[in-house]
């Protein structure tokens, strides 16, 4: 059993997962810069999320959300006094990090008619 021992740690490290990578936000420019370049933006409270398919044996965080948001200022595009945006489910893979009633600001894109943010669009 000793003898065994030494390579079942080495086995253990040799099928271990790789490192895990976190969201990056190395790319994002100036604010003026970003805010030109997006097709929304606005200053608002978070209200909540639900998962956009039927939660399933297993979740990730890359999962996709629809975040709801009150708008209190639009700074751009067409909004209403909520929005709903696609984000993924946690920071992790980018999503949005909200608290429930925390203020935030948020750039938008609009992909295939649906609001888009993620957590390097945050404020």
């Amino acid at each position: 059993m000793r003898l065994l021992l030494p390579f079942v740690v080495a086995a253990g490290v040799l099928v271990a997962p790789a490192e895990a990578s976190a969201c990056s936000c190395i790319s994002w420019g100036k604010p003026k810069a970003e805010l030109a370049k997006a097709n929304g933006a606005f200053v608002g409270v978070y209200l909540g999320r639900r998962p956009v398919n039927p939660p399933g044996p297993t979740t990730s965080s890359i999962d996709p959300y629809l975040y709801t948001f009150r708008v209190d200022r639009r700074l751009k595009g067409a909004l209403g006094k909520t929005v709903e945006v696609l984000s993924a489910r946690d920071g992790a893979s980018c999503g949005l990090e909200v608290r429930r009633g925390q203020r935030v600001g948020l750039l938008l894109r609009r992909v295939k008619g649906r609001w888009e943010s993620n957590l390097c669009s945050q404020r």
